[in-house]
């Protein structure tokens, strides 16, 4: 790749205004040094889950479901590094103390069934999470590319990180007044996994009024149920669990 489609990235990605398209150019244009695939996400901490961290979802549909329902993250030995260094890395450069567990090769061997082979990784600061990565990801077996194709790839993985981070502050301050102070707290109590009886005595409310705010939550967010409130509010940005 010449560096002038980098630049040439750069310029479209300042212009975008939706994760999509911004997903859907950045994929094509890193295929051009052999990665099919990509997920940018803040990275798990603390029994954190990893779906509403997800920022940009280019992962093979099947394989992100497994990986998310089967809780890979908390033994997945590049997320785990992802955590640990702002260095960009390749996945097979991941130290052994995290890469050679049980449960990090159980997700590198399940990786192959949808054909991802090796990666790329880009960990990067973050105003929304503890620390994101962009990790691009490769159905060749050895996915290394030059010194020069690295720095081309942490050049727009900063750059599409920067643009997706401001599309949020963007849909914060515009969501910002959807729910109340109070519905906030009862959302936050509903993701630390607290009931309604046991969140009404933590807040000294009824529970007759802590369901009357969830439920107004719901309604705010278009939502069936507090779970998907939660992860709504945290997608948004209004809560941070």
């Amino acid at each position: 790749m010449i560096d002038a489609e980098v630049f040439e990235f750069v310029e479209r990605c300042q212009k975008h205004t939706a994760t999509g398209p911004l997903l859907t150019d950045l994929l094509a244009t890193v295929r051009n040094l052999g990665f099919e695939h990509l997920i940018l996400s803040g990275v798990p901490l603390g029994g954190q889950k990893l779906a509403p961290m997800v920022e940009l979802n280019g992962w093979p549909e099947g394989w992100f479901a497994r990986y998310v329902q089967a809780d890979h993250a908390a033994v997945d030995g590049v997320c785990i590094y992802s955590a640990k260094t702002l260095k960009p890395f390749f996945w097979s450069d991941v130290p052994g103390k995290w890469s050679d567990t049980e449960g990090s090769r159980r997700v590198a061997g399940e990786a192959t069934e949808f054909g991802i082979w090796s990666g790329f990784a880009v960990p990067m600061l973050s105003v929304h999470h503890w620390q994101s990565v962009l990790s691009f990801a490769s159905s060749s077996k050895d996915c290394r590319v030059s010194q020069r194709e690295q720095v081309q790839l942490v050049t727009m993985a900063i750059y599409a990180g920067m643009s997706i981070q401001a599309l949020g502050t963007e849909d914060e301050a515009e969501g910002s007044d959807l729910l109340t102070d109070r519905e906030k707290e009862i959302l936050l109590w509903a993701a630390a996994g607290k009931t309604s009886s046991e969140t009404s005595q933590i807040l000294g409310l009824s529970e007759r009024t802590v369901k009357w705010h969830s439920a107004r939550a719901r309604e705010a967010f278009g939502v069936a149920t507090t779970t998907q409130a939660v992860v709504e509010a945290v997608r948004r940005r209004l809560i941070h669990p």
